[in-house]
């Protein structure tokens, strides 16, 4: 089946936001918990829900770090975000070629528009399906499946593109072709062995070769 859309994970795959997650992580379990996570018990948890997250450090004390956290990522976020390379060449790329983008987030709709704005990337996506939008959260297949839904494609039409293994076991789950960027601050073994990708990116221009690739191959078998 060819491919006519993409699914974007927003926080490391499209937005450098991994310095300014880390950071407020950081800061808030130093403060409230008297605790120095190191970086892999943070990345570790990249790409789920704030809150399920912060279960992992103190489950009776999720509420107050939430807000904590929140309080800060939300007052040094311009700050400390950054771009990726060659994100937004290859958003122009795919929607001359017709592809049509959305983002799956567990960020909530209104933070993670702030980060496409910061890069002017909103104008390339039909919209957002954030964690203020699902019952249920990646990995399970949801997010995914309301992201298809949101650009009238087919699961199987679409292609997630995530930096977490929960990115792509969202996205398998729900009937999608799957790539992993390189770029990921998450330990890549487990990326492969937990994610298992269809298809790995070295730099995001790399995403147009596989969909056209994948195309190719979808009319050599018609």
């Amino acid at each position: 089946m060819k491919i006519k859309g993409v699914l974007f994970d927003l926080d490391g795959t499209l937005v450098n936001t991994s310095d300014l997650i880390i950071k407020t992580f950081e800061f808030t379990i130093k403060t409230l918990l008297q605790k120095n996570p190191t970086q892999d018990e943070i990345t570790k948890y990249f790409g789920l829900p704030l809150r399920e997250c912060l279960r992992h450090f103190d489950e009776n004390k999720v509420d107050e770090m939430a807000d904590f956290y929140r309080e800060y990522n939300l007052r040094n976020h311009d700050l400390l975000i950054r771009p990726f390379p060659k994100i937004e060449e290859t958003m122009i790329k795919l929607q001359q070629e017709g592809i049509k983008m959305a983002v799956v987030t567990s960020k909530k709709v209104p933070m993670a528009e702030r980060g496409l704005k910061c890069f002017n990337l909103e104008k390339y996506f039909y919209g957002i399906i954030g964690c203020d939008e699902c019952d249920n959260h990646k990995p399970h297949p949801e997010p995914m499946l309301k992201g298809a839904e949101l650009i009238n494609l087919s699961p199987e039409e679409c292609i997630c593109v995530g930096d977490s293994p929960y990115d792509l076991q969202s996205g398998k789950g729900a009937g999608c072709l799957t790539a992993a960027v390189k770029w990921t601050y998450f330990d890549w073994q487990q990326m492969l062995l937990l994610g298992k990708p269809d298809h790995i990116l070295t730099e995001m221009p790399d995403l147009i070769k596989v969909i056209d690739n994948e195309n190719m191959k979808g009319r050599v078998r018609a």
